[in-house]
């Protein structure tokens, strides 16, 4: 009779304890296929070289039109016209300045004006000490002959140098944008080099054309 009754009272108790849940064989397998049938991230494309404004050149590849401080972005069409203008002037001037380093000291070195002349290094910088009165009147020179650039030209035509009745336009607009290109490289590159020779001289104090021949470049 207890025995019964225990019986009873087990497979009651058995009703109400919570039923053991395990995992959904469907669920899991639906979340599976889920994750295999998603698309992987398409890898990044390359940025593609910008693009020079119209009207403008100097977009060589590979980095195509070079704006690094975004100038050329945040500059309305005229001010972008005038900031190429100045950048192919000072590339003429630096040109010319790169020379003007190179041919006094070797007319330095070679004593053409006198062992006084560039004295006592040799070097370019030495104008200031040396030679001050012919040194301002280079710079009034090239002030007064600026000016008359200025007054003659308008905005949008201040780099014509007035060369092309010599005949070395070239016939092709395919061309002239070449020599185009070639100008504003050599420009930049001289305004480098500029910056280079001044720096080279004013650490180490020797010539440039003796920094050339110690480091094998050119010898005399």
């Amino acid at each position: 009779m207890k025995l019964a009754i225990l019986s009873t009272l087990l497979a009651g108790a058995s009703a109400f304890a919570p039923a053991q849940q395990g995992p959904s064989t469907s669920a899991l397998s639906a979340t599976r296929a889920v994750k295999k049938a998603a698309p992987k991230a398409a890898p990044k494309a390359k940025k593609a070289p910008a693009q020079a404004p119209p009207g403008l050149v100097g977009a060589l590849p590979p980095v195509g039109f070079f704006d690094p401080a975004g100038f050329a972005a945040k500059a309305s069409p005229e001010e972008l016209s005038r900031y190429r203008e100045v950048e192919i002037m000072h590339g003429r001037f630096a040109q010319l300045a790169v020379l003007g380093f190179i041919i006094p000291e070797k007319c330095a070195y070679d004593g053409s004006f006198g062992d006084d002349f560039l004295a006592p290094t040799g070097r370019a910088l030495e104008v200031f000490n040396t030679d001050p009165l012919w040194l301002g009147l280079t710079i009034g020179v090239l002030s007064v002959l600026e000016t008359l650039r200025l007054l003659e030209t308008e905005p949008g035509n201040r780099v014509d140098a007035r060369i092309e009745a010599l005949g070395w336009r070239p016939k092709t607009e395919t061309e002239f944008e070449n020599y185009q290109v070639r100008e504003l490289q050599q420009g930049r590159l001289a305004m480098l080099a500029f910056a280079g020779e001044v720096a080279q001289e004013l650490i180490n104090e020797k010539p440039l054309l003796v920094n050339l021949q110690d480091s094998g470049f050119v010898s005399f």
